[in-house]
């Protein structure tokens, strides 16, 4: 793993002239985004950038099941900004009213695409602590840290979902390239874990060290503890 440690405005930076990159040796990419929980910097100075993305092809790494899927809460206002400001060729999302037969048709889906070229995650979208190495799109209980850090948007944690469909860890590694992104002191103990620790299903992001091309963006706080 190559690690980007800095302010936010430098590691966002950095991030951005990555995709650039992807960009200029591919500009039909296949990009999925974990637009649920990556840090609204990340997708705000995407969306702000020069970067043209008209020729590629966006997938969502993971959505809320049910009516918050598809309601206000749904990928999030920097996401939608996005792609307000970015057309994308196309842009694909988990149903969130798949059921647990059918969520692996997602993958289908992105194998049909060519694959994943880049992955930007800000977590590992919604493979909460105990996720299987091999799982593909399924859906997830949503660990109580994950509702309970999203349950401002919902107005109390009783409103917030209790479970979310996204992709797996085996989808996440299939990627060409992988982007993980963590902002604040609530992440260094999680980022000390999925950078130091063994690859384990209790931190499912700590997977991405069997992957050849991954680089993790960090800002001070988040890395205080590497």
């Amino acid at each position: 793993m190559k690690t980007i440690i800095g302010t936010k405005q430098n590691v966002t930076k950095e991030l951005t002239a990555l995709v650039a990159d992807v960009l200029a040796h591919k500009p039909e990419a296949n990009i999925a985004v974990s637009a649920v929980d990556l840090p609204e910097e990340v997708l705000g100075a995407l969306a702000k950038s020069d970067l043209a993305f008209d020729k590629a092809t966006l997938f969502q790494a993971c959505e809320y099941c049910g009516a918050a899927g598809k309601g206000v809460h749904a990928v999030g206002a920097a996401f939608q900004a996005l792609t307000a400001a970015k057309p994308f060729a196309a842009v694909h999302a988990p149903d969130p009213d798949a059921d647990a037969e059918h969520a692996a048709d997602y993958d289908a889906a992105i194998q049909a695409a060519g694959g994943l070229d880049l992955v930007i995650l800000g977590h590992v979208a919604f493979n909460e602590p105990g996720a299987g190495f091999n799982e593909k799109t399924h859906i997830a209980k949503l660990a109580e840290v994950t509702r309970e850090a999203a349950a401002p948007a919902f107005g109390s944690l009783a409103q917030t979902p209790e479970q979310g469909i996204t992709i797996g860890i085996h989808t996440i590694l299939g990627a060409k390239k992988i982007v993980l992104v963590a902002f604040g002191a609530r992440c260094a103990k999680a980022v000390n874990a999925t950078l130091t620790g063994r690859p384990e299903t209790f931190t499912p992001a700590s997977f991405l060290q069997l992957h050849t091309d991954v680089e993790v963006y960090l800002d001070e706080a988040a890395a205080a503890q590497l």
